[in-house]
């Protein structure tokens, strides 16, 4: 069977993309790469399938995980999964893993990135930090893999519904979104779909060949969405207070500019024609039933 490497297995684009993949019985390997393959997420993981080989290591050194990958199964690895923390070393991790993947010959690669607007979200950085790094991998992958035989998919996810949890971030998201966006809509995407498209893409690579795909399953003010969330589970989405938003926001630099980002640009996701690619996309609503963990009456 071909062999897919998945960057951050355990975590919630990877697994996301890992559970896509099984639910559709893709004749795959599953390399799943985590930091610890005795953790218990990892062995929970490992359980759902004979397909799925856990890779122990980091993407500090991605030529050492690929040599383990390597040995696990029969084939070169034929297909890559790269996602990336937003942390200091994301450029230099994302651009090394291009580097390795084009070295072992790989066929379709994948990279999870972030919307910038729509069809103009390649040409535009923003000012955004954790944005930016993901706009100068997405140039590097295109540039490095030009006139090679390695095609690539960029996904392009708007906010995470997963980041309106009943925890602190949660909160303080809900909060920034309301007081600063006010009643400009925001888009939302799952993780699941996320894993859906990029699936999607391994599956049927000829139709994502050089293809970047903004993704989106909702497109909501906070009032809309507080509203949905009260029809759901009987209760307002938990917020912090507004002071601490304003705090942060002034501290964290980062933050203000990206709800800046999401009040004066927007993400720019066609949730009409993604949902014609994939008819079970998720609203809000539904993700709320589905996938989150508030008790909702379904």
């Amino acid at each position: 069977m071909k062999s897919i490497l998945i960057i951050g297995a355990t975590g919630g684009r990877g697994s996301a993309v890992i559970n896509a993949l099984l639910a559709r019985n893709a004749k795959f390997d599953i390399l799943a790469v985590t930091r610890n393959t005795s953790s218990a997420s990892a062995q929970k993981l490992a359980a759902k399938s004979p397909n799925i080989k856990l890779v122990q290591g980091n993407l500090n050194d991605p030529e050492a995980l690929f040599k383990i990958a390597e040995s696990l199964v029969d084939e070169p690895i034929w297909g890559v999964f790269s996602v990336q923390v937003s942390r200091g070393k994301e450029v230099a991790q994302g651009n090394a893993l291009v580097d390795t993947a084009l070295k072992h010959s790989v066929s379709h690669f994948v990279y999870s990135s972030v919307d910038r607007g729509g069809p103009r979200s390649f040409e535009n950085p923003t000012d955004i930090p954790h944005f930016i790094t993901k706009h100068n991998i997405e140039h590097y992958l295109v540039a490095s893999t030009k006139g090679t035989e390695m095609n690539w998919t960029i996904l392009q996810p708007a906010a995470f519904m997963e980041n309106f949890g009943n925890n602190f971030i949660g909160k303080l998201f809900a909060k920034t979104w309301q007081v600063y966006l006010k009643e400009k809509p925001l888009q939302l995407v799952s993780m699941i779909d996320i894993g859906v498209f990029a699936a999607d893409a391994f599956l049927d690579p000829v139709e994502y060949k050089s293809k970047s795909l903004p993704l989106a399953g909702s497109e909501l003010t906070f009032q809309q969405a507080n509203a949905i969330f009260k029809k759901k589970t009987g209760k307002d989405l938990p917020l912090t207070f507004s002071f601490i938003s304003y705090v942060l926001r002034s501290l964290f630099k980062d933050l203000g500019y990206m709800f800046r980002f999401f009040r004066d640009e927007g993400f720019g996701a066609n949730i009409t024609e993604l949902k014609k690619m994939h008819p079970g996309l998720l609203d809000f609503g539904t993700w709320l039933d589905k996938e989150s963990k508030y008790e909702t009456n379904k």
